[in-house]
């Protein structure tokens, strides 16, 4: 776990470096910007007929230097703020804007039911809530990708290419890439790249824009008052090509950055399936595919780094987002030995398919992967699984998953969920009754396929869905650990922006805070008190902060919800720390029982901290 917490540590600094040097490289373009303009300005200030003779040729060079640095720096920024605000809204704004399709989780359509039975079961693997998922219905090639800001509002996309041409088990693997890039953080940093290349390209845009404007303005006047228009005309030449040299700048440091990500997203996809062989083929797909993996979108070049594979045909290779397929092939399946043309625009090459069939004979790919997965969900009945599919029913399962096991409480509980106006009786009582059945384990199984499920519906209605799971939580005098789990993953999963998150606080609030949670988990896991101080005691050396035993700690989920609140607003290097000590708190005594279990892994999930193998 902490060469885990290491490596992301380790790619995090490299990214922000890469980044710095992004916004100087930019911020030098922008500098050298205006020297065109002084020049621009210097002929046509002249000319007694111009507006410059107005003003601006009487200022001094500082404060035309200043002005035109500021005003490009406003405009770029502007742009970068718009296109940042649209994006963090979620994954599902970029899909969309890629042309992709929501996937019902009820289809009936035989590929988008293979796809969503995969989709789920990596899902499973990773531990998360199955994101939505989306379908580029208009793209031939083979190509995938995650988008979103946080783990909760990401979703994955699959081209239709990838879904006709690659087998079950390859489609396995680039869906399982694509969740490492959200388990990784690497959504996020996608989308600030995003919003600071279309930044850059904004510039030549404006410039096509205004020398359009200036050829339609000097058909409109005669000759004699062209002149603005062809000083806008110059000024609309010199953008387009400055936002030409920043989207090449730009294109350089996002090919260094995506880079090693891809590969550490190909070792995480390998981690989840326990089948290299099958990424490997996937991509030996698509290099051979006479398509290859081009997508046909205008606005490709600024999504392109999102892709499995390099989305667009770089006019230079140092400029693709993506390792070459071969390294990537090679590092996945070291027995292989096949060479790869570029850009093959024929059937596959047969000593290719032969050399990857020869290495998979040295390899047999593993075929338990699969049936584990399926059997986590064959553990739950064909009528639960039917519920947490279709998005109306599985609001109310969800809600019974958080009933109260105490009967005057639950009997509350469920005269309110009986009350909801899509609430089937016969159903419901069928579905109680099958949920007594199950374990703490399929059960969250079955919470996560429900959530994804909820997540199909539109905005109005998840929002009236987490306040009715609100107020139903209300009903209880007392909380208990499992259904509070549930609810708090529910909340979270489902909401728009993180919920409940307070400021930072001074260090007695937080050390307060973290006192409460490992409090929490010391009473879950020991029963004696002084196995219980150990383990605090042991929690509290790895955070190197004094920390104390409170009486009744484990019945205190009220005092451990606002504690998690508290912590919610940290950084996210301390979240990770905090989440270590956890780890170290519930494996004091070699044991975690199913309570430390549940809470550490809702607390993980909650804080969005990834690498905690719950």
């Amino acid at each position: 776990m902490s060469g885990f917490f290491s490596q992301q540590r380790q790619a995090r600094r490299k990214t922000w470096l890469l980044l710095v040097l992004f916004v100087l490289a930019v911020g030098a373009l922008i500098a050298l910007a205006h020297w065109p303009f002084l020049w621009l300005m210097g002929i046509f200030s002249t000319d007694p007929y111009t507006l410059f003779n107005y003003g601006i040729a009487h200022q001094t060079d500082a404060s035309i230097h200043l002005g035109l640095t500021l005003s490009i720096t406003a405009i770029i920024s502007t742009a970068i703020l718009y296109k940042y605000w649209q994006l963090r809204r979620g994954g599902s704004v970029i899909a969309e804007q890629l042309g992709g399709q929501l996937v019902q989780t009820n289809t009936y359509h035989e590929q988008q039911r293979v796809l969503l039975n995969v989709v789920e079961e990596v899902a499973i693997a990773a531990r998360m809530p199955v994101p939505s998922t989306y379908l580029l219905a208009n793209q031939p090639s083979i190509n995938a990708f995650a988008a979103g800001y946080h783990r909760r509002d990401s979703v994955i996309a699959i081209t239709q290419g990838a879904l006709e041409q690659l087998s079950r088990a390859q489609l396995q693997a680039v869906v399982a890439h694509e969740f490492s890039h959200i388990v990784n953080g690497d959504v996020r940093l996608n989308v600030r790249m995003s919003a600071l290349l279309y930044g850059i390209t904004f510039i030549g845009q404006a410039g096509e824009n205004l020398i359009y404007s200036a050829m339609n303005a000097s058909r409109r006047h005669n000759a004699q008052r062209t002149d603005g228009a062809g000083f806008t005309t110059v000024i609309g030449v010199i953008l387009t090509l400055f936002g030409w040299l920043g989207t090449q700048l730009g294109d350089i440091i996002k090919a260094l950055i995506c880079r090693q990500r891809e590969y550490l997203a190909d070792a995480g996809a390998t981690q989840f399936t326990r089948n290299p062989q099958a990424l490997a083929g996937a991509l030996l797909a698509i290099a051979e595919n006479p398509r290859k993996n081009t997508l046909r979108q205008s606005n490709a070049h600024l999504f392109s780094h999102y892709f499995f594979s390099d989305a667009l045909s770089p006019w230079l290779t140092w400029l693709s987002t993506h390792p070459p397929l071969t390294q990537r092939i090679r590092r996945l399946d070291p027995h292989w030995h096949g060479q790869l043309k570029e850009r093959p625009r024929t059937a596959p090459s047969q000593a290719n398919t032969m050399a990857f069939s020869a290495s998979q004979g040295r390899n047999p790919q593993p075929q338990v992967v699969y049936g584990d997965f399926r059997e986590k969900l064959m553990g739950i009945e064909d009528s639960l699984s039917y519920l947490a599919h279709e998005p109306s029913d599985a609001r109310w399962l969800v809600m019974l998953l958080c009933l109260h096991q105490h009967w005057p409480n639950r009997q509350a509980q469920l005269t309110f969920i009986a009350a909801l106006p899509y609430v089937d009786i016969y159903k419901l009582d069928r579905a109680e009754l099958a949920l007594t059945k199950l374990s703490t384990e399929p059960q969250f199984r079955l919470l996560e396929v429900a959530i994804g499920a909820i997540r199909c519906l539109p905005k109005a209605q998840r929002s009236q869905f987490l306040a009715q799971l609100k107020e139903l939580a209300a009903l209880c005098e007392n909380w208990e650990l499992v259904p509070w789990s549930f609810q708090q993953l529910s909340a979270h999963a489902l909401a728009d922006k993180t919920v409940g998150a307070l400021p930072v606080m001074n260090k007695a609030v937080i050390v307060a805070a973290c006192e409460q949670l490992l409090g929490a988990l010391a009473s879950y896991g020991h029963s004696d008190p002084e196995h219980q101080r150990l383990a605090l005691a042991a929690a509290a050396q790895h955070l190197q902060i004094p920390l104390s035993l409170e009486h009744e700690a484990r019945c205190q989920l009220t005092r451990l919800q606002r504690a998690l609140r508290v912590i919610k607003g940290l950084p996210v290097v301390k979240r990770q720390q905090l989440l270590q000590a956890c780890r170290v708190c519930v494996e004091h005594d070699a044991h975690i029982n199913e309570a430390e279990q549940t809470l550490l892994y809702t607390l993980a999930a909650c804080l969005e901290i990834d690498g905690i193998d719950c």
